[in-house]
């Protein structure tokens, strides 16, 4: 799982570009296992601010991010969506 300092972060930064919802995948939403990177899935955010968002998340954060937009309908946003880990709204 990740840290408190890190889900803090998270959820100020989502309040800041308005996005409707983060959710935590992979190994980081595991709070059995010790991830090496994050994996936030960010829907709602504006198309044009989301490398702005990826960026602020990445200097935020403790561990190297990989930012998912779901938004498409595909077989691997829909494991995104049923197994990740409310994080932001």
């Amino acid at each position: 799982m990740i840290a408190r300092e890190d889900r803090s972060q998270i959820i100020e930064i989502a309040g800041l570009f308005h996005v409707s919802k983060v959710l935590l995948f992979g190994s980081s939403a595991d709070p059995e296992k010790e991830g090496r990177d994050m994996d936030p899935a960010v829907e709602g955010v504006h198309p044009s601010e989301f490398f702005t968002f990826y960026r602020d998340l990445f200097f935020s954060l403790s561990k190297p991010v990989d930012l998912v937009d779901p938004g498409d309908d595909t077989k691997f946003t829909d494991i995104v969506r049923g197994k990740g880990v409310p994080v932001y709204g």
